[in-house]
């Protein structure tokens, strides 16, 4: 998360999970918003639109246990900081694991 700078156009992370998995918790972030072509998925909210390529890049082994890995990358058109910002918080948000 961004939190002490702006959020940027565009920009890539890591994050552990499986395909389905981002593509449920992407589509439960933001319900009948979100289209699906091939590997990139495009999210639209008003003049803002968001598309957000994944891609398996095997997995995070810690002892036994295993977590798939994606890189995922995030491109925004249209729309301004505060706009990408709010969207990004909801769906970090929505895209949060429990921890100990």
């Amino acid at each position: 998360m961004f939190i002490s700078g702006p959020v940027p156009a565009s920009f890539e992370r890591e994050v552990t999970a499986s395909p389905a998995e981002f593509e449920r918790d992407l589509r439960k972030a933001w319900p009948g918003h979100v289209e699906r072509v091939d590997h990139v998925f495009r999210l639209r909210d008003g003049e803002l639109r968001l598309d957000v390529a994944v891609q398996a890049v095997g997995v995070r082994r810690l002892g036994l246990f295993e977590l798939p890995r994606l890189a995922v990358s995030y491109r925004f058109e249209g729309g301004d900081e505060s706009a990408r910002r709010r969207v990004l918080t909801v769906l970090d948000r929505a895209m949060q694991r429990g921890g100990g």
